[in-house]
């Protein structure tokens, strides 16, 4: 049975919101409501190539806030680059990007036009962390710079990188931040252990703070990673096993979560090792 839509409200030409077996959606594509009226019936919208749906009541609620807020040409320009986006990474993109990344261009294009900085103090870690949601940040910022005519500095790219990231994989900006946040506090952690300052962008720090993020993936889903030779490793390299409890300590404070275990401590102590020693190779 083909879906049938029963509208309820056009927002504008671009957006309605309708009925749909009881639930009550947001409708957005180019052209989508031009010429609808409320209590009229649609089936299928050959007229665009994607239609975008909102379903949670308080994102729809959200949406419609962006449009009294916004005028009807940017609120289109920003679902074009959404559209454009979900195509280049050929997966279905969380709902909410539709009011977070809508409402954050909005936001600094705003800041940007009154003379404001944008600083975005973890850049480095994002870009190490989120190569992929990088390029596409750099690709959908420089549209937004063309189309008015302003310059979008790089830690604005990377805080809509993290809006991308989280997007794609269903999590929230403030997740993200937190863990940007906590790696940089590893590698700060280990700078002061090691007494040097360490290149966030060197090889063996973005596989640090790649495996740290992940292994806080583990820790709050409460996944189980083992390692049969953690014993050896821990006695084998003890100063970075006890620079590596440190990490873990840290870790523990910001999640809140259990315990460590100590084959995550021995995954943990090995980068921490390869880390220590390629930066008292380079110091010598």
């Amino acid at each position: 049975m083909k879906k049938q839509y029963h509208v309820k409200k056009t927002l504008n030409n671009n957006c309605m919101i309708v009925d749909e077996s009881g639930k009550e959606k947001l409708l957005i594509g180019k052209g989508i409501a031009f010429g609808k009226k409320s209590g009229d019936i649609c089936g299928v919208l050959p007229q665009i190539e994607k239609v975008f749906v909102i379903e949670e009541e308080k994102n729809v609620a959200d949406f419609q806030q962006l449009l009294h807020r916004n005028d009807e040409e940017f609120i289109v320009f920003c679902e074009e680059l959404i559209q454009e986006l979900s195509q280049k990474v050929q997966t279905e993109l969380n709902e909410r990007i539709h009011v977070s990344l809508i409402d954050h261009i909005s936001c600094t294009l705003h800041r940007l036009k009154m003379g404001e900085s944008i600083l975005n103090p973890f850049l480095q870690e994002i870009e190490v962390l989120y190569e992929k949601e990088v390029l596409l940040s750099e690709e959908l910022c420089q549209k937004v710079a063309e189309k008015y005519s302003i310059e979008i500095p790089r830690g604005e790219v990377g805080f809509v990188a993290l809006h991308i990231h989280s997007a794609m994989y269903n999590g929230q900006i403030r997740e993200a931040l937190r863990s940007n946040r906590i790696c940089n506090g590893a590698v700060s952690l280990l700078e002061k252990e090691l007494h040097a300052p360490i290149d966030r962008k060197s090889f063996d720090c973005a596989r640090f703070m790649v495996h740290l993020t992940y292994m806080m993936k583990r820790q709050i889903g409460k996944e189980q990673k083992e390692n049969d030779i953690a014993k050896i490793i821990l006695d084998r390299y003890p100063q970075s096993y006890e620079r590596a409890k440190k990490v873990a300590k840290l870790l523990e404070k910001e999640l809140k979560t259990e315990e460590i275990s100590l084959d995550e401590l021995a995954f943990l102590t090995t980068h921490i090792e390869r880390l220590t020693r390629s930066i008292e190779e380079k110091n010598q």
